[in-house]
């Protein structure tokens, strides 16, 4: 007779939530309001962090194009190693997102500790890596000065990953339950910290000495330890300490959710570290150009990448809370936003992106190269407000493994053969493999958009329930 109770439980627990829903009625309704009262100040994040990554380009070219190409490419490579740990962090922001539509804080605040538990051990295993960076750049190829410059950087920031890690986990968990004051709030204060170390620690003053990139790189891991120690606090004091009887399955919610966001991440990454290698072997002028151009086009993907977090927020305590309609609602609000910030962005680009460009670098050829770049930054904007703003809904629904496999076969199937096509074949060195990147995010958008459009929001909900609520 055991055997059946289990499943009838379950039964009937759905039933409970399911009229729950049914009486619930939509008192938020993913309004352009809403959206944008939830986004601000995770975009105001994001562009502090853009502004921090702009700060260190612009003191690094000062100094010369060999060392901003080498921050370009242990920039990279750093965003490689992370990328897997990153995405299986951002599985707790969505299951803190759905307990909050649940009505369930403590819930909320076990998955929330889980996040902190899994980013300890992540920190370790980069900090781990720091000292193979020799071996990472020989495979990433480019000119051995450049190599030489990347590792000084890169073994600096690697070792400091721990800190980023323990803070982002704790962000994580404030924006799942709608917080993004304080995310937002911890994000200024470090990067505001890490510009005013950059000229001190790159360039030296007093009995300080000139560091050069690794300068840069030591601001970043004081700025992120200054951030971590403060996020902590405020975690401590407003969450505490919780009895945790059955914390591994709170974490081995966060990794079964999650892992898919990481392999994207990943893979993602892996192919944009080798489309950066494709232009390593250009010169250092392609390299150059493309890693200013990617630093002005921040200053639209960070704020669209803001846009895509918030809509995963949304969308995930609309799911927990069965507000379907008021989800949708959400998504088109927040993708009204997305092309109305990146088309804007597109425009500038277009027309200034010369004097752009001439603010990090004065080289004729830099110069040339970055504003061509630029131009096709411009005319891909709409694409990738779409695919940013779609791929965060549909995870926050849960869905991160149909996100995974999208990502990681536009990026592999996609990109890189378009742009090596565009690149080398056709001879349109790094304008042609940006080329290829707009190829890719033409199919991402679409195919994204098409299916958040056609999911079967109600089942996926009833098959999460059933999922949650079954006996351990």
């Amino acid at each position: 007779m055991r055997r059946f109770g289990a499943p009838r439980l379950v039964v009937s627990r759905f039933k409970t939530l399911k009229s729950l829903r049914q009486a619930g009625t939509d008192t938020s309704d993913g309004s352009i309001r809403e959206v944008a009262k939830m986004s601000w100040p995770i975009i105001v994040g994001m562009l502090s962090y853009t502004v921090m990554g702009v700060a260190d380009t612009l003191f690094v070219g000062w100094i010369g194009t060999s060392e901003l190409a080498a921050v370009g490419l242990a920039t990279t490579a750093i965003l490689l190693l992370n990328a897997l740990f990153m995405g299986t962090l951002h599985g707790s922001k969505v299951l803190c997102s759905q307990a909050t539509g649940r009505g369930c804080p403590e819930e909320a605040k076990r998955f929330g500790w889980a996040g902190v538990y899994l980013a300890l051990p992540f920190g370790l295993i980069v900090a781990a890596l720091a000292f193979f960076g020799a071996p990472i750049f020989s495979l990433m190829g480019g000119p051995a000065e450049v190599q030489a410059l990347a590792q000084d950087y890169f073994w600096v920031a690697a070792a400091g990953s721990i800190f980023w890690y323990v803070a982002m986990a704790i962000c994580n968990y404030f924006q799942g339950i709608g917080n993004t004051r304080t995310p937002m709030m911890i994000s200024v204060l470090a990067n505001v910290l890490n510009i005013a170390l950059d000229p001190l620690l790159i360039f030296g003053l007093g009995p300080i000495p000139a560091m050069g990139v690794g300068g840069a790189a030591l601001a970043t891991v004081i700025a992120q330890a200054a951030g971590m120690v403060v996020a902590a606090v405020i975690f401590m004091r407003q969450v505490g300490l919780i009895r945790m009887p059955k914390w591994r399955q709170a974490v081995d919610k966060v990794v079964d959710l999650g892992l898919p966001m990481g392999i994207r991440n990943a893979l993602g990454v892996g192919a944009f570290t080798a489309f950066t290698a494709l232009l390593a072997r250009m010169g250092e002028d392609q390299l150059a150009a493309h890693q200013i151009a990617l630093k002005v086009m921040s200053i639209s993907f960070l704020p669209g990448q803001g846009l895509s977090e918030t809509v995963t927020i949304l969308i995930g305590q609309y799911f927990g809370a069965g507000r379907f309609e008021a989800a949708r609602r959400a998504f088109k609000s927040t993708l009204l936003i997305a092309l109305g910030l990146m088309g804007t962005c597109g425009v500038v680009f277009f027309a200034f992106g010369e004097q752009l460009v001439r603010v990090f670098n004065s080289d004729a050829s830099v110069v040339y190269l970055g504003s061509k770049l630029l131009l096709v930054a411009a005319f891909y904007q709409v694409f990738d407000a779409i695919a940013i703003v779609a791929t965060g809904a549909l995870n926050g629904t849960g869905d991160t493994k149909f996100t995974m496999w999208m990502g990681v076969g536009s990026a592999w199937l996609v990109l890189l053969p378009a742009s090596y096509l565009f690149a080398f074949t056709l001879e349109g060195g790094a304008v042609g493999a940006w080329l290829g990147m707009t190829v890719q995010l033409i199919v991402l958008a679409a195919v994204t958009l098409l299916r958040f459009t056609r999911s079967d929001w109600q089942g996926a909900a009833q098959r999460a329930d059933v999922k949650r609520l079954a006996p351990a």
